[in-house]
C-alpha cells in the first residue's frame, strides 16, 4: 500500500506542477491580448484623431484659398477702375494681391500635402 500511495502522490502532484505550468502559460498569453487590444485600440483613437484634424485643416485651407481668390477678384476690379480714372493703385494694394496669390499657391500645396497623407491610411 505504502508504494501505491507513493507512487500516486508521485503521479499527482507531477500534474499539478503541469497544470500550474499551463495556468501561468495561460495567464501570460491572455495578458499579451489585454495589452495588444488596449494598444491597438489606442493606435486606432490616434488615426481617426489625426484624420479628423487633417480632415478640418483640407476644409480650412480650401475656404483660405477660395477667400483669396475673392479677394484677388476685388483687387483686379480695384485694378481697373482705377486705370480707368487714370491713377495708379497704392503700392499697398498691389502687394496683398502678390500675397493674396502666394497664399493660393501655399493652400493647394498644403491641401495637396494633406491628400498624400490620407493615401498613407
Amino acid at each position: 500500500m505504502n508504494t501505491e500511495k507513493t507512487v500516486f502522490s508521485k503521479l499527482f502532484k507531477s500534474d499539478s506542477v503541469e497544470l500550474a505550468s499551463h495556468n501561468v502559460e495561460l495567464g501570460l498569453v491572455d495578458d499579451f491580448d489585454k495589452a495588444f487590444d488596449k494598444i491597438n485600440a489606442e493606435d486606432l483613437r490616434s488615426g481617426i484623431t489625426l484624420i479628423n484634424a487633417l480632415r478640418k485643416a483640407e476644409v480650412s485651407f480650401k475656404n483660405v484659398e477660395r477667400e483669396y481668390t475673392d479677394v484677388i477678384k476685388i483687387g483686379e476690379k480695384a485694378k481697373e477702375g482705377a486705370k480707368e480714372l487714370g491713377i495708379d493703385l497704392p503700392k499697398a494694394i498691389s502687394n496683398k494681391m502678390l500675397s493674396a496669390k502666394e497664399g493660393i499657391k501655399e493652400s493647394r500645396m498644403i491641401v495637396g500635402k494633406i491628400k498624400q497623407l490620407y493615401s498613407s491610411f
